[in-house]
């Protein structure tokens, strides 16, 4: 009988796992029957079986060979005294091979290595230095019966090899049929025939157990089947999540759009087709009764803060307020300022809160928002904490929301469990893989941008060409124009030489690079990283908009929310070290007034290919969604967006990029199955899974 329970069973409980293995074990994140299981191998080796005739064999290439010994020679070698030993060995063909152990040679190795005995080795082939055909630390075997033709190889730890945990694979697999255990299907039969899929555990039990060629040719299926069951429990987690705690909740709005109609006519601003497009799906989702979930995606300069603003009014007209959740300090004070700035001839009145607002102003907050006073709240992570209280929260806005928590999200909306949630992100993501991220949430998109936005010119040049561009950094000063130059670290760890050349490559640092251009254009220079206070990168930035600063020397810290129409001029040291879409929102820096802009990328002589096509696509492209379906081919889902913040959940057997066209279809899928009530037969799946909150709510 089927007990899923049995899955669970512990490592420990597999002969021949010793408390040291299962240490091991359990840092590779497997400590049951289940997670071994599920730690699939990520290539296979297919041995060459007794090939006619070593010449002309690729080097690396794994044989199986039958050779007579003819010498055995033991040494050490000079200055380490570590021990080599050497076998000379024939084949049937009569060609010589080598065998050679460095240091390390169990006795069972020798007993069955004697001059006249006959054996097959197994390794991979190599040529030495005086042309000898070799294999290092080769597997001996008597007969060719006990080799196996295919070898998995899994990621490891320090201390555990691809044999042994392949063997415990096979033991976990013959418990499990000792059993009788036997996994139910949960797809349809006509989705596994469309698709030619396997069942979901004998798809696991072929891959661990690879026997010949038949397999190697179909594993891409095996891996595509349970990479599609682990995308359709996450699916099904997130859509049972949306109907139980968002569907039925919710308050409708009622606005007539008067006062954002008023207001954006006298800001002299014009709706792009996109955000009009975008404002009426979110307008539509206010005025119904369900809680809005919805998440807005739009390039840098696409005009997501005026549409956000928009839907704050249409709650604040209904009667409600709205909160503003930004990441960072800078980004915060960014937008109280150009809000509180529209809003003032209105009488709105708008609030800033963040880490650094003193006690005293904190009070005076935590009143007027319990009254209904302050209409819209803005600030950083100081918004969700439980102290504080609105009257009458209706939208929450959480800009660059991948950068945020979960748990912090969650707090945020839970001030008013009816509110409706705006998300917003200026890093475009495909649609497909959108729906793995945010597939809890409806998405707008905003491709077009405002009227007037001239396109960056991105070029591409080598570091040595860097007093070329301190020539153009000149010429942009002298038209009253501003530059940012980014570099990859802040400082040096190693001591900085004070005589170094302005070309030097450590002056590739924000501090370094700071100090050189100081000398040449002095107090015209700022700076600005990750290290400063606050309030420190608040002066710099401040002093940078404002005219004291020219050039902004900084870090990634300015990737986000630092809009200064005046700078024309970007420049990325050693752009080979980042990513496409963060070359592309640091490239969003510039390009937001009425002159044209250009972008620099310098680069190292030395690059390779990855970051050459990087480079090339930047200056190609300056459309954001095309460079983040890029950046995913290139890179993986993950790290679009950072790997600690991407949104995406940490998959067990999806790799993201191979397994993207599967994401649609696993989202119709799970559709259907929430659409048609059919969640029984699925319990196992998501327990498998770890998606346990899922699976109780269909206890429930």
């Amino acid at each position: 009988m089927f007990n899923i329970n049995t899955l669970f069973t512990s490592l420990k409980e597999l002969p021949g796992v010793a408390e040291k293995k299962l240490g091991l074990l359990y840092s590779l994140g497997c400590s049951s029957f289940l997670d071994l299981l599920l730690h699939l191998p990520s290539r296979f080796v297919l041995k060459q079986f007794e090939p006619d005739s070593l010449v002309g064999m690729e080097e690396g290439r794994h044989v199986i060979v039958s050779v007579s010994v003819h010498n055995i020679d033991k040494r050490i070698t000079k200055g380490r005294g570590k021990q080599i030993t050497e076998v000379l060995c024939s084949t049937k063909l009569g060609e010589e091979l080598e065998l050679v152990f460095f240091n390390y040679f169990p006795d069972y190795i020798f007993r069955g290595l004697r001059k006249e005995a006959k054996i097959i080795v197994a390794g991979k082939l190599t040529i030495s230095s005086s042309g000898f055909f070799q294999l290092a630390h080769p597997k001996i075997y008597r007969t060719l019966s006990e080799i196996k033709k295919i070898d998995a190889i899994y990621p490891l730890v320090a201390g555990l090899s691809p044999a042994y945990i392949s063997k415990l694979s096979q033991l976990c697999i013959e418990s499990l049929e000792r059993q009788q255990i036997e996994i139910r299907e949960w797809l349809a039969p006509e989705l596994l025939a469309e698709n030619g899929w396997l069942g979901f555990f004998e798809s696991i039990k072929t891959l661990h157990l690879m026997q010949d060629e038949k397999g190697l040719e179909i594993q891409d299926k095996l891996r595509e089947r349970i990479a599609f069951d682990e995308l359709l429990a996450n699916q099904l987690a997130i859509r049972l999540f949306r109907k139980r705690h968002l569907d039925d909740t919710g308050e409708a709005l009622e606005f007539s759009g008067e006062l954002a109609s008023s207001i954006l006519a006298s800001t002299g601003f014009a709706l792009t087709p996109g955000q009009a497009s975008a404002l009426h799906d979110i307008q539509c989702d206010q005025k119904y009764s369900k809680r809005m979930i919805r998440l807005l995606q739009g390039d840098v300069g696409s005009g997501k803060t005026l549409v956000a603003l928009i839907s704050a009014l249409n709650a604040l007209e209904s009667g409600k307020q709205a909160a503003l959740m930004v990441p960072t300090d800078i980004l915060s004070n960014q937008h109280f300022n150009l809000i509180s700035k529209l809003l003032k001839p209105f009488d709105i009145k708008v609030e800033l809160l963040t880490g650094a607002t003193a006690k005293s102003k904190r009070k005076i907050i935590d009143a007027e928002l319990k009254s209904g006073e302050i209409k819209i709240l803005i600030g950083t992570h100081a918004l969700f904490q439980k102290d504080i209280e609105f009257k009458s929260l209706g939208l929450v806005i959480i800009d660059e929301q991948h950068r945020f928590g979960v748990q912090q999200r969650l707090a945020l909306m839970d001030k008013n469990k009816t509110c409706d949630v705006l998300a917003m992100s200026a890093t475009p993501i495909p649609r497909t893989l959108a729906l793995i991220m945010y597939g809890d949430m409806d998405v707008s998109i905003i491709k077009d941008k405002p009227a007037g936005r001239i396109p960056i010119r991105t070029i591409t040049t080598l570091d040595s060409k860097v007093n070329l561009i301190v020539e153009i950094i000149r010429k942009k000063i002298e038209e009253k124009e501003k530059v940012f130059w980014i570099c990859p670290l802040i400082e040096q760890k190693i001591e900085e030489d004070p005589e170094a050349d302005l070309k030097e490559p450590n002056h590739s640092t924000a501090v370094a690079r700071f100090d050189a251009l100081k000398k040449i254009f002095g107090d015209k220079v700022g700076l600005v990283h990750g290290k400063l206070k606050d309030s420190e990168k608040e002066a710099s930035m401040q002093e940078f908009a404002h005219g004291k600063v020219d050039i902004l020397v900084a870090t990634t810290v300015i990737e986000v929310g630092i809009d200064v129409p005046e700078a024309t001029l970007l420049i990325i040291e050693q752009a080979e070290k980042f990513g496409l879409s963060q070359l592309h929102q640091l490239r969003g820096r510039i390009g937001r007034g009425s002159k044209a802009s250009d972008c620099i990328l310098m680069f190292s002589h030395i690059v390779g290919a990855v970051a050459r096509e990087r480079l090339r696509i930047m200056k190609t492209s300056n459309d954001g969604f095309y460079i983040a379906e890029q950046d995913l081919k290139l890179r993986g889902g993950g790290e679009i967006l950072g790997h600690k913040q991407s949104g995406l959940p940490e998959f067990k057997t999806v790799c993201v990029e191979k397994h993207y066209p599967l994401m649609h279809k696993v989202s119709e899928y799970a559709k259907q199955i929430i659409d048609q009530q059919d969640l029984e037969s699925f319990y196992p799946l998501m327990q498998i899974f770890g998606y346990d909150v899922a699976s109780s709510l269909i206890d429930a």
